[in-house]
């Protein structure tokens, strides 16, 4: 241990606090602005300032005792998602599978926060029980941790959060882009907003090429002139192809539904697909991944690689180039994943397949549209995929120096330097 450095426990670096879930039956509980946290709202990011769920004031004086300040750390202590921290952004209750640290004075949290972050696996060795592992609060409050001194543990803190920094810019660029395909998808190909628009006389609000390219009115049954009435199926189709993992490279990666965040089309996470036993399927970079179980999960997303993927995922391409903007911002909206959820077959496990997301009802624009649309936001797919690597890249470097940071192995002029570097 370095000079200076500490050992101590984290029961001694403030007050640990288990969370608690006020009753679900009682509605008048839930729907306030506290937010509610549990494991589904820990995703890899630092800080959380956006959760599912919020409680009532009601609610939170239910559960007093388990209601949290801004910057306290939270650690999932139970089930299969046990080992993930963040830190909270702001007052909030979480549930029981979650204990806190509010820390003191003495001891920074974000420090706090990336010790812990890198020590998922000692974490759940920690725990006990083989059905449901969990760690309770003593035992949670008994694990080690070396500490330097507080200035130390600031800056350390503040040299990982520089990485940390730049990975949540491209998140939330990432989230605008996807904001903006998906908007502008509504306004062109759902409610038809330039044509509304014509109709009503309103000024152009697109450039004179894009403006020429939509009808002046709706025909009889409601869509723009010219346009045609068809399926997803006639512009898509689905890839199956599939794959052996006895016959590739361990490294190749591997995206299983796990890896697939909720509500966006920016897939950051993959394996290896050296512990992959089963059949699987093939994609390429740029292909559409569509999570087809349980699909109100909203799962879909873009490859930023080429890899095998998990027989629970449909791999969807364009027929044709043209139409790639279209058809993703099809099946990611959220229509279309209603539409999937609502056809959906099984009861504790429902499934959607190809066969029912082809048969999905879309209004077909002529081709030069579409063309056009996809001129667009191609670019934004790309700058997407781009962010994506860049992020990769500094969180490899963060989760190089997270451990010999934490141990006194690297110092923080060294750190600094490989940090100016990644970035």
């Amino acid at each position: 241990m370095s000079e200076g450095w500490r050992k101590s426990t984290l029961d001694q670096l403030g007050r640990i606090v288990t969370g608690k879930t006020p009753a679900t039956a009682e509605p008048e509980n839930y729907g306030g602005n506290i937010p509610f946290v549990s494991p589904s709202d820990m995703q890899g990011q630092r800080i959380i300032d956006e959760v599912a769920r919020y409680l009532s004031d009601l609610g939170a004086t239910k559960v007093k005792n388990s209601i949290i300040p801004e910057w306290a750390v939270v650690v999932s202590c139970i089930g299969s998602d046990m080992g993930k921290a963040a830190v909270v952004a702001r007052r909030c209750v979480t549930n029981q599978q979650i204990n806190s640290i509010i820390a003191n004075a003495e001891n920074d949290p974000l420090f706090i926060y990336y010790n812990l972050s890198a020590r998922k696996d000692e974490i759940r060795g920690s725990a006990s029980g083989s059905a449901q592992p969990i760690l309770n609060k003593a035992a949670f409050g008994r694990l080690k941790i070396d500490l330097p001194p507080l200035p130390e543990q600031r800056a350390i803190a503040a040299t990982l959060g520089a990485l940390d920094d730049k990975i949540e810019l491209n998140r939330k660029m990432n989230a605008t882009l996807e904001a903006m395909a998906r908007a502008l998808f509504r306004d062109w190909f759902v409610d038809f907003g330039p044509t509304r628009a014509k109709m009503a006389g309103t000024a152009p609000y697109l450039s004179p090429d894009l403006w020429s390219l939509f009808p002046d009115r709706l025909d009889d049954e409601g869509k723009p002139e010219g346009w045609e009435s068809g399926t997803l199926g006639a512009i898509a189709k689905a890839k199956n192809e599939g794959v052996n993992p006895s016959g590739i490279d361990s490294e190749t990666p591997y995206i299983g539904l796990e890896h697939m965040p909720r509500g966006s089309i920016a897939l950051t996470e993959w394996a290896g697909a050296g512990k992959v036993t089963s059949n699987k399927a093939a994609f390429a970079t740029g292909d559409f991944l569509f999570g087809k179980l349980r699909p109100y999960f909203h799962k879909v997303g873009i490859a930023p690689v080429t890899g095998i993927c998990s027989t629970d995922i449909v791999v969807v391409r364009p027929k044709a180039e043209s139409w790639a903007g279209f058809v993703i911002a099809c099946i990611s909206n959220d229509d279309f994943v209603a539409y999937t959820d609502k056809t959906s077959t099984g009861t504790k496990m429902p499934r959607t397949s190809w066969s029912i997301m082809a048969k999905y009802p879309v209004m077909l624009p002529p081709l030069k549209l579409a063309q056009a649309f996809n001129t667009i936001v191609s670019p934004m797919l790309e700058r997407i995929r781009a962010n994506i690597q860049e992020s990769r890249t500094l969180a490899q470097t963060r989760d190089l120096l997270l451990p010999r940071l934490m141990s006194g192995e690297v110092r923080l002029a060294e750190a600094a330097q490989m940090v100016e570097v990644a970035q």
